[in-house]
């Protein structure tokens, strides 16, 4: 990957996680990255069944199975950067909220759909 480290998709409660993300994911999400020309600040990448209860996550969470990310973003300006390049790249499953936009390719899921935090 050119725009991360792996570590930076660890849950926090096991170091060197990140390895368990989904590497097909990984590779959309890195060219998202070049696409939006701007840093991907990930907040959440791979969880563990323990810190996803801790976070409030949902049970069936796609950040259990290296599968969603929730990246950063600071403003309307850079949510709307990050939005295009997602949606340019193929991805079909985006929460968006104030601080942050989650994105997820899990193929067991609605697709096509965005929703509101």
């Amino acid at each position: 990957m050119i725009y991360f480290k792996r570590q930076e998709f660890d849950s926090p409660d096991i170091k060197e996680s990140g390895a368990l993300m989904d590497a097909d994911f990984l590779k959309k999400l890195n060219l998202a990255r070049h696409k939006a020309a701007i840093p991907f600040n990930i907040n959440s990448g791979y969880r563990t069944k323990a810190h996803n209860k801790k976070v409030g996550g949902k049970r069936n969470s796609s950040h259990l199975i290296g599968l969603a990310v929730d990246i950063s973003c600071k403003d309307s300006r850079s949510r709307s950067i990050i939005l295009k390049s997602l949606l340019a790249v193929g991805f079909t499953r985006i929460g968006i909220g104030k601080t942050f936009i989650h994105v997820d390719d899990d193929a067991y899921k609605d697709q096509n759909v965005t929703w509101l935090y």
